[in-house]
């Protein structure tokens, strides 16, 4: 028996839920942080520039007399997994404005429906109807050509089906032959 390939499970960054890994998507997402520094001290500090510590002294100095805020910010991209309902609520790092859109729809509209999750479980689901429909319309019409070749009645196609058939057949084109044969005779 012939093991069937299983995907390992993943986890939606969003949402939480968890599917095949084949189910989940990954998307690049922007990540910015800001923040800002600045010196600190504490009681220690203080007892210790109390005490005559010269580093402590220096750092309650610094602390009073001397400005050191700093303030940084950054942006970075990230790799997210996504299940196909959040994909699209999460924002790319790369979405194209509206008015970018509209001027180059015939790039975005294939794009978005070429590389969409949802359109592809879309199709996946309708894809698996047809091929049912089209399974059970087989085995129908397998049904009915069996009821139309079954010549003699035992429920199943064989050999003796054939022959009468072929008797059938070769009866009617027979007649067929006497017909024209008669009908060329007259006429001469």
């Amino acid at each position: 028996m012939a093991s069937v390939a299983k995907y390992s499970n993943r986890t939606c960054t969003r949402c939480g839920i968890k599917k095949p890994a084949n189910r989940i998507y990954s998307k690049t997402v922007e990540k910015s942080y800001t923040g800002k520094s600045r010196r600190s001290i504490n009681v220690m500090t203080w007892i210790g520039g109390v005490l005559g510590n010269k580093g402590a002294g220096r750092a309650i100095q610094q602390y009073l007399w001397q400005s050191s805020n700093r303030k940084y910010g950054g942006s970075t991209t990230k790799q997210i997994n996504l299940c196909s309902k959040c994909f699209h609520i999460a924002p790319s790092h790369n979405r194209p404005g509206i008015l970018k859109f509209l001027i180059f729809w015939f790039y975005y509209g294939p794009k978005f429906l070429l590389t969409s999750p949802v359109v592809r479980e879309l199709v996946i689901y309708i894809f698996g109807i047809f091929v049912w429909l089209l399974i059970k319309l087989l085995k129908f019409l397998g049904f009915l050509g069996i009821k139309i070749l079954d010549q003699d009645g035992d429920g199943d196609l064989d050999k003796k089906d054939l022959e009468i058939a072929y008797q059938r057949v070769a009866s009617f084109f027979s007649r067929f032959k006497k017909k024209k044969n008669k009908k060329t005779s007259e006429d001469t």
